[in-house]
């Protein structure tokens, strides 16, 4: 995994109404690079919830649309899949497409949408916490894997990107098992490591078209960026987002550690727009970034009168801090471990991220 040398990534202004996917690939090379005739295509999105794309939350329609025409036009044969948060089976998926637009692109591009929920352990070579793990086989039954992440943030590992996309390779609740068992940002953005090494995609855009920002990855606040990004180099593609937005890349627990495992491109080609070109001002970071690294996770999640006793955070909670009692959520902070999965899952926004002595 090891990268050197040159990466290129490809920066293109764009709107959802005119995503031009063609004229930015040609900076790569084209889709032809990557897709050849009668391959399965994995449009692997970043669906955490069924959530309305306006919320920003999941790739947005668009952008899955654009990215499935250009394959179609080499021949290939797109599908759309991803493992969302809490249970993976058909019925949580038919929920998420449906709410999140996938399944109106899908009947109208006349694609499949993977309904696979079965899993297979495979072995990770070079691994530093996962040496083997369970991966989706709607991700490992593609012969070739496009990546299309949000530029999102996200409380626990600051932003989620291209490289922290591919943990949707883990089935279900599998991935909350993960955090239980290393609930430290560093231990954990290794994990993320582990899982994108185990099925690296073959080609990355990303949707920072619409972006979010604040405290993501679901609560937090859409933001106009107006890009879209695209390379075959993960690291290299989210190293670029986070120039764009005014954040550290080695602030950012996943980019750090993959920093230190020797994966960052040696040095990036634009031959397009330059980072410096695109800068967003304004960008908020989750309250989370600023102790991410340092003295720990201090900030507490903590259930407000918005709650609808829906029971997601219980589902999810890797140590059953959560629990629903008397039509409120309630977090046992002995218990709690600060991987803000609660507050990543909640659909109502009713988890704040507080600093303990406002507890």
């Amino acid at each position: 995994m090891a990268s050197s040398g040159l990466s290129k990534v490809c920066i293109q202004k764009s709107i959802y109404e005119a995503v031009d996917v063609s004229s930015m690939l040609s900076h790569l090379g084209g889709m032809g690079k990557f897709v050849k005739k009668g391959e399965r295509v994995l449009l692997k999105i970043n669906m955490l919830s069924g959530m309305d794309p306006a919320k920003a939350v999941t790739t947005h329609p668009a952008v899955v649309s654009a990215v499935a025409d250009a394959v179609i036009a080499q021949g290939g044969i797109p599908y759309i899949g991803d493992s969302p948060a809490g249970f993976f089976n058909r019925r949580s998926l038919e929920k998420a497409y449906e709410r999140s637009g996938m399944k109106a692109i899908a009947k109208e591009k006349g694609i499949e949408l993977s309904y696979d929920t079965g899993s297979r352990k495979v072995q990770i070579p070079g691994a530093k916490r996962l040496k083997h793990a369970p991966i989706c086989n709607y991700i490992l039954n593609a012969d070739k894997v496009i990546a299309l992440p949000k530029l999102k943030t996200h409380a626990f590992m600051t932003l989620t990107l291209s490289t922290k996309l591919m943990y949707g390779a883990i089935p279900g609740i599998n991935k909350t098992k993960y955090h239980s068992f290393f609930p430290n940002p560093n231990a954990f953005a290794d994990v993320l490591l582990d899982v994108f090494s185990a099925r690296k995609p073959d080609l990355f855009i990303m949707d920072a078209i619409v972006g979010m920002h604040g405290n993501g990855p679901q609560n937090g606040k859409p933001i106009e960026i107006g890009l879209l990004l695209a390379s075959d180099d993960a690291i290299a593609l989210d190293i670029t987002a986070c120039r764009i937005i005014g954040a550290e890349p080695m602030k950012i627990p996943v980019l750090k550690n993959a920093y230190l495992r020797k994966m960052w491109p040696a040095r990036i080609e634009y031959p397009a727009l330059r980072p410096d070109q695109v800068l967003i001002e304004g960008f908020e970071l989750p309250s989370t970034a600023k102790i991410l690294g340092t003295s720990g996770l201090a900030r507490i999640p903590s259930p407000n009168e918005k709650c609808i006793a829906c029971g997601k955070c219980q589902e999810i909670c890797p140590r059953g801090a959560a629990k629903v009692i008397g039509g409120k959520a309630h977090i046992d902070l002995a218990k709690c471990i600060r991987c803000y999965c609660c507050h990543e899952v909640c659909p109502a926004n009713a988890i704040d991220l507080i600093p303990p002595d406002k507890k």
